[in-house]
């Protein structure tokens, strides 16, 4: 009966140490740095150009939201972020002679988030620059995990 009991107790142990950390989050997990930046990752691709790299990635502050009328929490990550765009973005928005095209944004102010200065339209960025965003991200606890902001469940 001993042996059956350490047999089963190493091999708890073993399964413990062998899964994700995620795998034992039944209830109330709270997305990580990590999930944050793959948001990061996912929004500044589909926003600016699919080639772009992040770099270095760092949370500035963490907050735990109780969203008021929404019956739900919410986190959300403030952070430093370096993204090299290898190939430039919205290249078709250079300005030319001083004049900003079309449907192209003259604004110097890049990010990725819907609550600060969100600028709508396309935004130039030459071939090789790296910009330093300072952003925001915010996750929102449903059915089956937490929302991202860019749609996926963490």
């Amino acid at each position: 009966m001993k042996s059956l009991k350490i047999a089963a107790l190493t091999l708890v142990g073993a399964l413990a140490l062998s899964a994700p950390a995620k795998a034992f989050c039944l209830l109330g997990c709270e997305p990580t740095e990590a999930d944050a930046r793959k948001v990061f990752e996912n929004v500044v691709k589909k926003k600016f150009d699919e080639n772009a790299v992040v770099g270095n990635f760092k949370v500035d502050r963490f907050w735990r939201l109780d969203v008021e009328g929404a019956g739900h929490k919410g986190v959300e990550f403030y952070f430093t972020a370096d993204v090299t765009f290898p190939k430039g973005a919205h290249l078709e928005c250079k300005p030319e002679g001083g004049a900003v095209k079309e449907g192209c944004s003259a604004s110097n102010y890049f990010s990725t988030t819907i609550q600060n200065q969100m600028i709508k339209d396309k935004q130039y960025i030459e071939p090789g620059k790296t910009l330093t965003f300072k952003d925001e991200t915010r996750f929102d606890q449903g059915d089956g995990g937490w929302k991202g902001q860019d749609g996926n469940k963490y």
